[in-house]
Order: structure tokens, then sequence, then C-alpha cells
């Protein structure tokens, strides 16, 4: 199971204990603590997922990196880079 599906998962969990949590099991300490479980293990989810985006091209990003790469070759980067730091640099200037 990828960290999606585990993010996934655990919250529509965590919705189900929070309806119980509202009706019939409204002072079960039990629910209680596996809501707060189940959200402390998401934060740390959260952080797994933005780490594996860190490194890993996807969506729009993935599309652009092969266009680029089709059109520049794979040496691409050293043509683009300098242009990019060059206009956030402006951007900032101005």
């Amino acid at each position: 199971m990828n960290t999606l599906q585990q993010i996934d998962r655990l919250s529509e969990e965590r919705s189900r204990l929070y309806r119980q949590a509202l009706g019939e099991r409204r002072k079960d300490p039990e629910v209680k603590q596996r809501i707060a479980d189940i959200t402390a293990e998401l934060d740390l989810l959260w952080d797994v997922r933005r780490q594996e985006r860190v490194g890993k091209l996807e969506g729009i990003d993935l599309l652009v990196e092969q266009s680029y790469s089709r059109i520049y070759g794979d040496k691409y980067r050293d043509v683009v880079a300098p242009v990019a730091v060059e206009a956030e640099q402006e951007a900032v200037a101005a």
C-alpha cells in the first residue's frame, strides 16, 4: 500500500470515528484516543508524502520535463536554469 492509499484509509477511518464520537460513543475514551493516534499517524504520513514529492516529478511537472527533454535534449537544464534564475532575480528586484 502506498503513502496516499494509507492516508486515504486512515482519513476514512478517522471520519467514521468522528461520526461515532458525535453519536452513540460520545464519551468513549477509546474512540477519542484512536482519533488522536490516527491524527498523529496522518501527520507523519503527510511528511513522508512531501518528502516523496521532493524528488519526484508528477502531473504537469512531468509533462514539462518530458517536453523540454525532447526539444532541448538531456542538457536542457543548462539552457533553461540560467533563464529561470535571471527571471526570478528580476521579479525580486521589481
